[in-house]
């Protein structure tokens, strides 16, 4: 991927920001202090492209999840993340419940589906986006789809590769920018077409199995 203006996504941001205030706010950038306060809070470096958002851009609101401190530490929103110094396993399916349940019991085996996953964008009903910050997936996009399907899964690119974060967030930015200004009903034509396939945004993308089952 090619490099990223940052300053020009704030911009862009701010931009939208201003022509629809009702979509909320976006904190604004962290200090470097703050970012290493956090990845040190944390036990591990951001990938290098959300730390650049962090400090180019905001520290989130609006699309994503605020990084931000507490009196309990560094996190987002309601905190939730896997054990982020293990490696994110990658994909996979809810458990066979024929199985025998693996040591500790299946809510281990849950807390080690999203190890390395940190939450930065709540979804709603219990699903979000999850961003990698170990193993051989990091920097990626994931979505915890486990309430509604039982998957843990990639955000994919046109080409079917897995997103990375820059890639997630321009992919969004651009999709809003063409609303931006549009009535409802033109809102619920595109809607309409995202879920049919067409120019659908990656934050989208659904589980591979619903696919299956349509």
């Amino acid at each position: 991927m090619t490099a990223v203006d940052w300053p020009a996504v704030r911009a862009r941001l701010l931009a939208l920001l201003e022509r629809d205030p009702e979509q909320g706010a976006t904190a604004p950038p962290l200090t470097e202090q703050q970012v290493a306060e956090a990845e040190a809070w944390l036990g591990v470096p951001f990938p290098s492209d959300y730390r650049c958002y962090l400090r180019q851009v905001s520290a989130g609101g609006w699309f994503l999840d605020e990084l931000r401190r507490t009196g309990h530490g560094w996190g987002w929103g309601g905190d939730q993340r896997g054990d982020l110094a293990r490696p994110f396993p990658g994909p996979s399916n809810e458990p066979d419940p024929g199985a025998a349940p693996p040591p500790g019991g299946w809510t281990a085996r849950e807390r080690d589906r999203v190890a390395g996953l940190a939450f930065i964008a709540d979804r709603g009903s219990g699903t979000a986006v999850g961003l990698a910050f170990t193993g051989p997936w990091r920097g990626t996009v994931w979505k915890d789809s486990r309430p509604a399907c039982g998957e843990v899964h990639p955000l994919l690119t046109e080409d079917g590769r897995e997103a990375t974060f820059a890639e997630w967030l321009l992919d969004w930015l651009a999709h809003t920018e063409e609303l931006a200004g549009a009535t409802r009903e033109q809102r619920g034509q595109v809607a309409y077409c995202w879920h049919m396939g067409v120019e659908t945004p990656i934050d989208w993308c659904p589980p591979p199995g619903l696919l299956r089952r349509g």
